[in-house]
């Protein structure tokens, strides 16, 4: 795990290409005796731990847990156990090097697929649209990927940014994005990391390529494919009240990761540390970053588009008579298309 960025996206369940052979109770007692330590001296969220431990007992006493034999099954039956604590808890087995499948880096998928960008675009009405699925590693070639792409939306009225399908990834990237759009230099979010006991701070960048658009309405939307990074910039952006959030909650991963070896060849994900915005002194956990205009995800940019629209016909008065006309055009499509619904 990068320890300058915060957010991973990665596949927790990951096949084991070796035999399987049977375990003995004395074996799963010392897989859950390694889990319990594990849990004790590294998890962030200290107040749930006796929740845990007292589920962990109760499994132990179970007929599932008795009649488990292989590493598989016992993996499961722990994973199953504590995701009712925290959904990112996670015991397998560790890849070896027989492990015939593997699966590509993050952010090297990323920064090989065009940073994750996939629709940059000005609307009718002269609203722009970007839509990308991670966060990319902040390297110089993101930078100017990511100044060309802001080069395109600088002249636009409105904003719609689409992190429907943003699976996250760079912290780092997020205080980027949210420099285009913040008048100064701003508090975002903070990371406590429980091993060193330390608070790390994350502002907006101030080094912009390009123009700040710190007044310009901005839209984001969301769903429950949204995660890590992108929502820590959604959330950010909701209680800064600099964006409307449209859509549907996003899935809920506000707290990084980090593996742990246990006994024989399994090993536990757990959380070694957790955002804390400095608004709301909490964050995204489990419930996701919810919604300020709540529709179905796949109805999320006819929403925003609309209520750009609507909003800017208000703003409007004294720009170009053309542009004024041609949103009148697209806030009628939108007003007969409803009609047409509800009919």
């Amino acid at each position: 795990m990068k320890t300058t960025s915060p957010f991973l996206c990665s596949s927790f369940l990951i096949a084991f290409a070796g035999q399987s052979f049977a375990l003995t109770q004395s074996d799963k007692l010392t897989i859950q005796h390694a889990v319990e330590s594990s849990i004790t001296s590294h998890y962030v969220e200290t107040s749930k731990i006796p929740k845990i431990m007292a589920l962990l007992e109760t499994l132990n006493s179970s007929s599932e847990w008795q009649l488990a034999e292989t590493e598989e099954q016992v993996a499961h039956l722990l994973t199953d156990t504590l995701q009712q604590v925290d959904k990112h808890f996670a015991v397998n087995q560790i890849p070896t090097t027989t492990t015939t499948e593997k699966k590509e880096p993050w952010f090297h998928k990323l920064a090989r697929k065009n940073y994750g960008f996939t629709d940059v675009a000005v609307l009718d009405g002269n609203i722009g649209y970007l839509s990308f699925w991670g966060f990319a590693d902040v390297t110089p070639s993101l930078r100017a990927k990511l100044a060309s792409v802001m080069k395109v939306l600088e002249d636009v009225d409105a904003l719609i940014i689409d992190l429907r399908e943003n699976g996250g990834g760079s912290a780092q990237m997020v205080q980027l994005l949210s420099g285009y759009f913040l008048p100064e230099k701003t508090h975002l979010n903070s990371f406590y990391n429980r091993q060193t006991d330390a608070t790390t701070e994350f502002w907006s960048e101030t080094n912009i390529a390009g123009k700040v658009r710190a007044d310009i309405p901005l839209y984001i939307l969301t769903g429950p494919n949204t995660f890590s990074a992108a929502e820590e910039f959604s959330y950010n952006m909701k209680h800064l009240k600099r964006g409307v959030i449209v859509g549907e909650k996003t899935k809920g991963g506000a707290n990084p990761w980090q593996y742990f070896p246990l006994e024989h060849t399994l090993r536990i994900a757990l959380p070694v540390s957790k955002a804390i915005n400095p608004i709301t002194k909490t964050n995204w956990e489990n419930v996701g970053v919810l919604p300020d205009v709540a529709v179905a995800a796949k109805k999320a940019k006819t929403e925003a588009y609309y209520q750009a629209i609507q909003l800017l016909l208000k703003t409007s008065a004294d720009q170009d008579a053309f542009l004024v006309r041609e949103r009148e055009s697209v806030a009628a499509t939108f007003n007969r298309e409803l009609t047409s619904r509800n009919d």
